[in-house]
């Protein structure tokens, strides 16, 4: 009898958890005047916290997770917004893209600071600090020039949806290729190319986030390439920096490299949502409190459960534990357990959209009587 007021007591804590995130994201939309990819996006992320939450034993380390990646995305999303500017050629796209991953960087910077000890004076604490927030906005830096750069490539002329294409194509085959079947690089390709045609057709937010982790992830992958280039060049001629060009990446893939492309992708993510305008304030909290929802998984998955996940944690585990991470084993949790995902992810599928809707609603009836 006790066992089962506890379990009931906690299914209602995940409902009431789960219709309070989708009230607050649905009011952040209602806000933004960006009902429909608020109701869409947080459908879909509570489907999928839904669907974890079945088949995972902590759901208070999922909880955490959500929260602590939306609070990160809503305010570096924020400072984005508040920034302002528009992506129309390479100059606007190159430095927009500069400023939001210094912002992003300097925020990681502070997050993960060096600690000081007991003894230290206090200029040594403030060195300490500005040291961080230094390194973190200079390597932020680099990806977000990047990332600009490709992106004011791509917004700068009507064929830039067709650059899109070949880009989320390359991007797809590189990943293709860890795999290390000819199967599995067509497939990348085929996936990459049409899912950025898809979202540079639909346009906005969604057009934002799927650019976004395309550059993020070209970003470390065409640093290889140049540094991979110039060996060739320098070597063995003009045939093999072609050549060194091609396989770099590719090598980077095989050695391992989550621990390079998941910082790039984050900041491309939050370069691309920030460019596609008032819809990037939801689209980045969002995609980042999915991000938080598996890091949470992988915690629970690799046997490093704790009890909370914090911003810092968060931003720990993709800088600098992100070589380990289990992440086969994230998508073998859930087919451990099929049916009962499924059940989860649609309950959370229906509540969210339910829940957000009503948030937006919400909100704008309250803008009315202001």
């Amino acid at each position: 009898m006790t066992q089962q007021i506890k379990s009931r007591r906690s299914i209602l804590v995940v409902i009431l958890f789960m219709v309070f995130v989708g009230l607050v994201s649905g009011m952040i939309g209602g806000i933004v005047e960006r009902t429909a990819v608020t109701v869409l996006g947080t459908a879909v992320l509570l489907a999928l916290f839904g669907a974890y939450e079945r088949v995972l034993k902590h759901n208070s380390v999922l909880m955490s997770g959500l929260v602590a990646g939306g609070l990160i995305g809503l305010v570096v999303g924020g400072l984005g917004y508040l920034l302002g500017g528009r992506v129309t050629n390479l100059w606007d796209g190159t430095m927009f893209g500069l400023l939001r991953g210094i912002i992003v960087g300097a925020v990681v910077g502070g997050i993960t600071r060096a600690q000081p000890d007991k003894e230290d004076t206090w200029y040594t604490i403030v060195f300490l600090f500005v040291g961080s927030l230094f390194i973190g906005a200079v390597l932020g830096a680099s990806v977000g020039l990047i990332s600009g750069f490709m992106l004011g490539l791509v917004r700068w002329h009507s064929w830039g949806i067709w650059l899109a294409m070949t880009m989320g194509a390359v991007v797809g085959g590189y990943l293709g290729s860890y795999f290390k079947q000819n199967r599995a690089i067509w497939i990348g390709l085929a996936v990459g190319a049409l899912l950025t045609l898809l979202s540079s057709l639909i346009g906005g937010a969604v057009a934002g986030v799927t650019l976004g982790i395309v550059t993020g992830a070209l970003a470390p992958m065409l640093l290889v390439a140049l540094i991979g280039a110039g060996g060739g060049l320098s070597s063995r001629g003009v045939k093999a920096m072609l050549v060194e060009a091609a396989e770099a990446p590719m090598e980077m893939l095989r050695q391992g490299a989550f621990p390079f492309l998941a910082p790039a992708v984050i900041v491309g993510i939050i370069v691309g949502t920030a460019a596609s305008g008032a819809g990037g304030l939801i689209a980045l909290p969002i995609c980042l409190a999915m991000l938080g929802i598996l890091l949470a998984v992988f915690s629970e998955v690799g046997g490093r459960v704790a009890s909370k996940l914090t911003a810092r944690t968060l931003v720990e585990m993709v800088i600098l534990g992100a070589d380990d991470l289990p992440i086969m084993d994230v998508p073998k949790k859930l087919m451990s357990d099929g049916q009962t995902a499924v059940i989860g992810g649609v309950f959370g599928l229906i509540l969210g959209g339910i829940s957000a809707a009503a948030g937006a609603w919400l909100v704008q009836q309250l803008l009315l009587f202001m």
